[in-house]
């Protein structure tokens, strides 16, 4: 067996699903990050001119107030990362220091929607990239239905042994390819290298795609 992976003369093709939008583009979560923004500059100006914001359940004086502020960034941090436990529990944390902690949870909220939102289409658009690499290219879709091995971290140049099922015919078979693999995975592979791949409920999601580009369609003819 080949010791590392090799470079596949195919290549992915894309579909009519469009990549989504980067993150930073986002104008609900802009506004509420300026918003966040202005809330820590009040919160600035009211202890610069000798002032105490409102903290709970224990005042402390400044400059160690801001230390507020270390939960609230954190929460926001996980929050793009599309961690729903730990933002939420952060965000709750920072409302010790109360302005900054309601501007956080507003911040935590959209970011988390946002991210659902992003990550949703990646696997509509990834899924409808599969579909277009394996028409172009006269491919099969596989579906990956077992992971051989113990579940551990695997690189791009190790190889995972799967059972896979053809979407169309429906036959199951084994294949060894490059790189980690997860159950539910739609793939098109050439030999060892995987071409094109979605992740796993894509399919859902392609579908949710599809219906609402469909309402959008049928809303001006009603």
């Amino acid at each position: 067996m080949p010791g590392r992976a090799k470079s596949s003369p195919l290549v992915a093709v894309e579909g009519s699903v469009p990549a989504p939008r980067p993150i930073y583009r986002s104008v609900p979560l802009l506004t509420v990050l300026a918003v966040y923004a202005g809330v820590v500059a009040w919160v600035s100006l009211t202890v610069l001119f000798g002032h105490e914001p409102w903290m709970f359940p224990v005042a402390v004086p400044a400059p160690w107030l801001f230390l507020a502020l270390v939960p609230s960034a954190a929460a926001i941090l996980l929050a793009f990362r599309g961690n729903v436990l730990w933002a939420a529990l952060l965000a709750l944390a920072s409302l010790w220091l109360v302005a900054t902690g309601l501007a956080t949870i507003a911040v935590v909220a959209v970011a988390l929607v946002t991210v659902r939102s992003i990550r949703r289409q990646w696997a509509a658009h990834d899924l409808d990239t599969v579909l277009a690499t394996a028409s172009a290219h006269g491919l099969p879709v596989l579906v990956v239905q077992h992971v051989a091995g113990k579940a551990r971290r695997r690189s791009a140049s190790d190889s995972t042994q799967v059972q896979v099922r053809d979407v169309d015919t429906g036959a199951l078979s084994t294949a060894r390819i490059w790189g980690p693999m997860r159950a539910g995975t739609h793939l098109v592979r050439q030999g060892m290298n995987v071409i094109a791949q979605a992740p796993p409920g894509a399919d859902a999601e392609l579908r949710r795609w599809v219906e609402r580009q469909n309402r959008r369609a049928d809303a001006p003819a009603s």
